[in-house]
């Protein structure tokens, strides 16, 4: 039983169309659809959530973080907002990423003091 079940999960999978892994900035801004809308916010919040991890770990093994986060929780519209400022900052194309763009902002709006008050 659990062969024939795990059998079907892998020919569906592999049925399924794969769908661009990267969302870009042009078409974050201008989405083609509700539904477009809704996939960019949930990958803009799966990048956080990847970037605040990884940035835990860098922290954990005693390297110094990319940007450190107060005790906040953060929404997604605030997560847009740092990402599209860093775009806006930065005069960012429609053909670049959104996650590096999400990374440079959360560096300028939660930077790290330098070791020995600088």
């Amino acid at each position: 039983m659990n062969k024939w079940i795990l059998s079907a999960c892998c020919l569906a999978l592999a049925a399924t169309p794969v769908a661009a892994a990267d969302v870009r900035l042009d078409s974050y801004r201008n989405p083609a659809s509700e539904s477009f809308r809704n996939f960019n916010r949930l990958y803009l919040d799966g990048a956080r959530a990847g970037l605040i991890s990884y940035n835990l770990l860098i922290k954990r093994r005693g390297g110094q973080p990319l940007f450190c986060l107060p005790d906040l929780g953060m929404t997604t519209e605030q997560t847009e907002e740092i990402m599209l400022k860093a775009a806006d900052k930065r005069a960012a194309k429609g053909d670049m990423l959104i996650a590096p763009l999400l990374l440079l902002g959360l560096q300028d709006t939660y930077p790290c003091e330098k070791a020995g008050g600088q």
